[in-house]
């Protein structure tokens, strides 16, 4: 190497080596006090890529599982009350036997009816009240009823049909037949054949309106009779045979995505609560345990009988009975909706374990690309140091080479 003075080419030699440990030890820093073998892009452009997809994946499990947990929550939520239901129903279910007794007077048996309907009562309390996030479980969740068409709202020239509620009604077609020109304006029955109510017109002369309410069935239909007229019983007739179909409200359904994926069928679930609700239920077995039963069912209904002093054995036995089997019936729809929710809480269980899991392990796998290790990197750490020090001490000698030079100009 020829001996020159404007350029020292062992100090740029030394001042590389230098810049080059200095960078090397300000990474090692970096990384042991940050934790993360990745601070920028420029660090692992792979790398970052890899891992951000991999943090998208686990927030996704994180959140999945999270999920999976709030639906086991609510689903426990309706299974709770739906318990305490049945509970309610199994000593409905004793009392019709009870009342079953020809040693009973007609007061002790009208004290049945009561409990009866304070029972009956608690079990729309229930429906109504267990929600979760103001979701009702056990009742129509879903929309509102709606009466949706009665064949013609035009009765002829006797009247027309001014309104109807059916916000009281089971979903389904109903149907009003045996209707004459006589007193009785017929009967309202349901299409799955197992609820049905008889009443009578009272109309009261031209003019005037009158609500027909089907109490036991939750729907009612407001005449207008009109000055052509006649009788009631002319109003009456013109509804034979007129249908009532009442859509809308419906149990509640839920969607949870318990997976990763939105696409996959498999990361998708729903939850299906149940309407217990007597008086707005499309359960016809629940409805006709607690409200058509209970209050006023027929002519020998138990509603009917607890106010008639003259009421035979035969009745009260006949009523009863068939009670028990509406609250037989009860019993097995709920036991059914139950085993449906426990075997959702249990398939959300494994799902939630798996979920957690699965976070786990791609969390470790994300550990590998993006955090420090330590060991290793306390030993780069290490080596930075005594490559500072070494580039340090050679810069000092070589920037005092040229000195040499001097000795040659004496």
């Amino acid at each position: 190497m020829a001996a020159v003075i404007n350029t020292n080419l062992a100090s740029l030699f030394a001042q590389n080596s230098l810049n080059n440990a200095q960078n090397n030890l300000a990474t090692s820093v970096q990384r042991l006090s940050s934790g993360l073998r990745i601070n920028s892009a420029a660090d692992d452009a792979a790398g970052i890529s890899i891992s951000q997809t991999m943090a998208g994946h686990i927030r996704a499990l994180d959140q999945a599982a999270l999920n999976s947990q709030q639906a086991i929550n609510l689903v426990q939520t309706a299974d709770t009350s739906l318990s305490t239901v049945q509970d309610i129903l199994l000593r409905m279910q004793q009392l019709a036997v009870e009342g079953a007794n020809g040693s009973l007077s007609n007061t002790q048996r009208s004290a049945i009816v009561t409990e009866l309907g304070n029972l009956n009562t608690q079990i729309n309390a229930f429906a109504e009240g267990t929600t979760y996030n103001d979701i009702k479980l056990l009742a129509n969740s879903n929309g509102s009823k709606t009466g949706g068409t009665i064949a013609t709202t035009d009765i002829g020239t006797q009247g027309s049909i001014t309104s109807y509620d059916a916000a009281n009604a089971a979903t389904g077609t109903y149907t009003l037949t045996g209707v004459s020109t006589s007193t009785t304006v017929g009967t309202l029955t349901a299409s799955d054949g197992t609820r049905s109510q008889t009443i009578s017109s009272a109309f009261t002369g031209t003019g005037a309106t009158q609500t027909l309410s089907f109490n036991n069935l939750g729907l009612s239909i407001v005449l207008s009779n009109t000055a052509g007229a006649s009788s009631a019983g002319m109003v009456a007739a013109s509804l034979n045979n007129k249908t009532v179909v009442v859509t809308g409200g419906s149990a509640v359904s839920l969607g949870f995505q318990i997976g990763a994926s939105p696409t996959v069928s498999g990361d998708s679930i729903s939850v299906s609560g149940v309407n217990v609700n007597t008086l707005d239920s499309n359960y016809s077995s629940l409805r006709n345990t607690g409200f058509t039963i209970v209050n006023n069912y027929d002519t020998t209904g138990l509603g009917n009988l607890a106010t008639n002093t003259a009421a035979t054995d035969l009745q009260w036995n006949t009523a009863f009975k068939a009670l028990q089997g509406y609250v037989t019936t009860a019993i097995s729809d709920i036991s059914s909706a139950r085993a449906t929710m426990g075997a959702n809480m249990n398939q959300l269980g494994f799902v939630n374990t798996t979920l957690q899991a699965q976070s786990a392990n791609e969390q470790a796998a994300r550990s590998t690309i993006v955090d420090t290790n330590f060991s290793a990197e306390t030993a780069m750490l290490t080596k930075g140091q005594i490559m500072q020090q070494a580039a340090t001490a050679m810069l000092a000698q070589a920037n005092q080479m040229p000195n040499v030079i001097l000795s040659l100009l004496k």
